[in-house]
């Protein structure tokens, strides 16, 4: 009787886990902004930045990083990809080598370490953590610098 029991709660246990496993992948949160899909032909496509005259992220509409993480002044944000686990964009109209010296000034004054600062002919890169687990990178070519940050 009792090991019939046990196999009971046994089986119970297992088919109780493996609901989880069958369910779909949570679905992210979206932002309550209103969105329109519009077919546009190939040749008329353009791509949206915004002027960043202020060194924040929010007004950058960088959401998912750091609140010590600072985009430089004057920079244009481009293919940005802001999800929970955090966010990846592109940094055009400034000088990579300025902007890049922005990041080695700024990064350790908002309580990031910088791990690896690498420079080759034609490009450059950071990473970056901080002990709250954020982890990033910063790329850096002749003609834009691409930022990923995420939670580690």
């Amino acid at each position: 009787m009792i090991a019939r029991r046990i196999a009971t709660v046994v089986a119970t246990l297992l088919a109780v886990t493996g609901l989880g496993a069958c369910g779909g992948a949570p679905v992210e949160s979206r932002r309550a902004e209103p969105a329109a899909v519009v077919p546009v032909a190939a040749s008329r496509t353009r791509t949206v930045a915004r002027e960043v005259s202020v060194v924040t992220r929010a007004q950058a509409g960088v959401r998912n990083v750091p609140a010590a993480f600072r985009i430089p002044p004057g920079s244009r944000v481009t293919g940005l990809s802001d999800r929970e686990s955090g966010a990846s964009f592109t940094l055009t109209e400034l000088d990579p080598q300025s902007v890049l010296a922005f990041y080695r000034r700024e990064l350790p004054a908002g309580a990031f370490t910088i791990v690896a600062d690498r420079a080759e002919s034609d490009a450059a890169s950071l990473a970056f953590r901080n002990a709250e687990g954020w982890a990033g990178a910063i790329y850096a070519t002749t003609h834009r610098v691409t930022v990923a940050v995420k939670r580690a």
